[in-house]
């Protein structure tokens, strides 16, 4: 508990003084002949260093890794650990969805655990999803921004990779709300999560190549993740400015559209999680 407490105070620490930082460094500021960074992104000049970092882990350490968990276990074992570990998060969910209002989905995503806990043997099947209970994706950043706090700059964190000042006190809440933390056997606790990490990248590994081949990763990785949590904050609606953002001109339709679908503001749409670093 200590730890956690130590933990906590570290992180509101650091979202305290990064903020400062930034405002700090806002355009105009700096000293002559400085690099001064952009003002919808003022910590870039640290960010792009992490990032490179992160790809680097990613391409030399966890990508041959998760290749050879894929070489030597059966695709059936991938599956079943991917779905234990998506279990045991989803109590850091279903509390977010409760602390911003969001009754229905708290239900769906409570019963999604239970289910799934019980019937699909501590989530090693997911059960739940034949039930028409679909995995949704949450968390305390967004349970800030649901309550109006802004998101402050983008941050991107060594090992862990997108974030904003916004989402940091989120890391702890996830730390405290996972099974590691109550296990009092340090061995276990780094296995978990040395196991929790190979599945990471497993599942992640396509989204991870698709940042890497794109023509400005960085950006690229900085706009994903913005619009996937603002898609979140708008409860899973995102607006038709924000949906073709970043596209080229679309062709004239052949088709006259009906007033109800012209006259809409907003579309409910999915959403492609963003992708997440190693």
């Amino acid at each position: 508990m200590r730890r956690g407490v130590i933990l906590c105070a570290g992180i509101l620490a650091m979202s305290v003084g990064l903020s400062a930082c930034a405002a700090a460094d806002t355009p105009g500021q700096g000293t002559h002949g400085s690099v001064v960074a952009d003002s919808s992104d003022p910590l870039e000049p640290v960010n792009r260093p992490i990032f490179h970092f992160n790809m680097g882990l990613w391409d030399y350490v966890l990508h041959p890794v998760t290749e050879g968990y894929r070489a030597v276990t059966p695709e059936v074992f991938r599956e079943g650990v991917s779905n234990v570990f998506s279990n045991v998060g989803t109590p850091y969910i279903f509390i977010n969805d409760f602390l911003q209002g969001r009754g229905r989905q708290g239900m769906e995503d409570l019963s999604r655990f239970l289910v799934n806990t019980i019937f699909g043997l501590g989530g090693l099947f997911d059960v739940a999803n034949k039930l028409d209970l679909p995995p949704h994706d949450n968390g305390f950043g967004v349970t800030l921004g649901v309550w109006g706090v802004p998101q402050g700059p983008y941050l991107v964190l060594p090992f862990y990779g997108p974030s904003s000042v916004r989402n940091l006190p989120g890391i702890a809440m996830s730390i405290f709300t996972g099974p590691a933390y109550y296990i009092s056997s340090s061995t276990a606790q780094y296995a978990l999560s040395g196991m929790g990490v190979v599945d990471t990248g497993y599942t992640e590994r396509e989204s991870i190549r698709m940042v890497q081949e794109a023509v400005n990763p960085y950006v690229f990785m900085r706009n994903a993740w913005e619009q996937h949590e603002q898609y979140l904050i708008n409860g899973g609606e995102v607006s038709k400015s924000q949906l073709l953002e970043g596209l080229g001109p679309l062709p004239e339709p052949a088709a006259a559209t009906s007033p109800a679908a012209s006259g809409a503001d907003t579309a409910p749409a999915t959403s492609a999680r963003a992708p997440a670093h190693p």
